[in-house]
Order: C-alpha cells, then structure tokens, then sequence
C-alpha cells in the first residue's frame, strides 16, 4: 500500500474510497448504533508535514453518512455508497469489512467520545470527523 497523504487525491484513490465503497451487509442489516448519524471530517492526522495542508483539504471536505448498515461517503471526488458488516466493537472501538476490501482489510473507527470519530485509514495515519 502507498504512503498516506502524500496528496489529497492519492488519499482519495488510495486510502478513504477503497475503503468505504461497495460495503458489504451489517449484521441483520441493523449496523453499528454508535456510527448512525452525519459525520465531517475535522483534520487529518499523522500525515508528513509536506502533506498536511493536502490532507486536512481532503479531510474537511469529507463526509460520512450512516443509516442502518448503510453507508455513504462523500469525497471531494465523488460519492460512494454501499453497505458494512461489523466485525466488533466495543465500548470506544468499532471495527468493519467492506465487500471491496474484504475481510482481510477491516476499518477501524474509533469514538473519542459521543461527536468525535477517528477513522484509521492507514497506520498512524487518520481523519477525525465530528457528529453533525
């Protein structure tokens, strides 16, 4: 996999639409209900300073929308949308499979408290989103 944020746009291809696009189904379609609701991305964090400025560009320009197990994301690019599974979660963490990335490829998000949500898109490397 490449470095995180070295732009916004390899951001996008790489890390956040790979990700989040072609979800696969939630656990008796309920998802997660700590997840449910709109969420925008504040910043981005651990990426190279040369990279900073692209990443939070990216990363406030990035939205979440879940429903369900439903889910949509909303990049700068473009939108994609689709359904998650919940592999675990507990009281801060929640952990899912997409259908496109499989189940080798879990996404973590985890929740700083009931408005703040850190997505891992890479190691060390995240977009902090809050509730709206």
């Amino acid at each position: 996999m490449m470095r995180v944020f070295p732009s916004a746009q390899a951001l996008a291809r790489a890390s956040v639409l790979g990700a989040a696009v072609s979800l696969g189904a939630a656990c008796h379609g309920e998802g997660a209900a700590r997840l449910q609701g709109t969420w925008r991305g504040v910043r981005a964090e651990g990426a190279s300073p040369d990279a900073l400025a692209g990443a939070n560009a990216f990363a406030v320009a990035t939205e979440l929308d879940v429903k369900g197990d439903a889910l949509v994301v909303i990049t700068p690019k473009e939108t994609q949308s689709g359904r998650y599974r919940v592999l675990r979660q507990d009281r801060t963490t929640l952990v899912i499979t997409t259908d496109r990335d499989g189940a080798d490829d879990p996404q973590t998000f985890v929740f700083v408290d009931d408005k703040t949500l850190r997505w891992s898109v890479l190691e060390g490397r995240s977009i902090v989103f809050a509730r709206q």
